[in-house]
């Protein structure tokens, strides 16, 4: 009987057989949770039990994978050689170094490993969604190249280490990769691995001087050092931005430039992560807590936002007062409020149905 089930029923079947819940986040889909998507490994053996569900399960196998390591990659090449027609099949790709390598990704065996890697990643021409990890650096145009020709809707740099995911020269450039189709964009970005935009810069060219206009709907961005790359990605995406992940490590003098790189995207904003780890040389200089906050001038325009997390140093207690929507969840960070503050603003939240979690870091 399974024999004779139509071939998409099949299919359908080993994608609901995989376990999900074995799959961590550095290996499937980054941390945005939008953005993942899972591996077909664990549904393997389902491909033994009856000879009927070979093609289907062949498809379903290759329909996600995960390419990490020389080795990996040389074995995924040669099943390529034997059955070319395979390459098509794969939407889902991670493609990185294995743990050792990754950690010294300018050797040669990283060198020799990752034009294996970067071969599997050529090969496949229908990649839809993508987790790239750090290769050797000279290979960077090569990579670039790569990810350009494809139909990307999902974008993921997340190294397992303090490393640049992209190896660390300046004439990297995001704008290459960050197509007009791309709807899920997570990086991590560190100081060397992109060219900062100057904080100094005057917010209007700051804000469009770095991206033409994006679709993104979910952009998780955690770039210390490279904090005006942030601001450029997210007014770039303008108003169709449903999720937003930002960690930076400044505080700006001038709440405004974040205000207007974050309202464009007020009514479609539905859940909003902020954080901030300034240093405390900065937070001395900078920060004042009798002035309006960033979010003292957004807050009040996110009309659709669900659920938000954030830096007690980005928002003051009298905003929730003021905004006339109503959210589901607030998860407040840091020690930048007084306890009385923290108590009374939890209580008028749970007076409109909202809960408050707060987080002293």
């Amino acid at each position: 009987m399974a024999g004779r089930l139509p071939f998409h029923i099949l299919v359908d079947v080993f994608f609901a057989a995989r376990d999900g819940n074995e799959v961590e986040a550095f290996d499937h889909g980054g941390r945005l949770t939008n953005l993942k998507w899972d591996s077909m490994e664990s549904a393997a053996t389902l491909t033994l039990v009856c000879k009927a569900w070979k093609d289907a399960a062949v498809f379903a196998l290759h329909r996600s994978i995960s390419i990490l390591g020389g080795e990996a990659a040389s074995i995924f090449l040669d099943t390529l050689r034997a059955h070319p027609e395979r390459a098509a099949f794969t939407r889902s790709m991670v493609c990185g170094l294995d743990f050792a390598d990754e950690r010294a990704c300018e050797t040669e065996r990283a060198l020799r490993s990752s034009a294996k890697v970067l071969q599997a990643l050529e090969a496949c021409p229908l990649i839809s969604h993508l987790q790239i990890r750090p290769l050797h650096p000279s290979l960077r145009l090569r990579v670039v190249d790569a990810i350009r020709t494809k139909p990307l809707t999902a974008l993921v740099y997340l190294p397992r280490f303090d490393t640049p995911v992209l190896p660390p020269h300046r004439e990297m450039d995001l704008r290459d990769l960050v197509g007009p189709k791309l709807e899920g964009l997570e990086v991590e970005l560190w100081a060397d691995s992109a060219a900062p935009i100057p904080s100094s810069t005057p917010s209007s060219i700051l804000l469009h001087s770095t991206f033409p206009p994006l679709a993104l709907r979910d952009l998780r961005v955690f770039c210390p050092g490279a904090d005006g790359l942030v601001l450029a990605l997210v007014s770039a995406a303008g108003n169709t931005l449903h999720s937003l992940d930002v960690y930076i490590e400044t505080v700006y003098k001038d709440p405004s430039v974040v205000a207007s790189a974050l309202l464009p995207s007020a009514h479609t904003l539905q859940r909003l992560k902020y954080l901030t780890c300034p240093s405390l040389a900065d937070l001395a200089e900078f920060y004042d807590p009798k002035a309006p906050q960033v979010f003292d001038l957004v807050l009040p325009h996110l009309t659709k936002l669900v659920e938000l997390v954030i830096s007690a140093t980005e928002v003051s207690p009298e905003v929730f007062r003021s905004i006339d929507f109503r959210l589901e969840e607030v998860d407040l960070h840091d020690e930048a409020w007084r306890p009385q503050d923290v108590r009374e603003l939890g209580a008028a939240l749970a007076r409109r149905g909202t809960t408050l979690h707060y987080t002293p870091d």
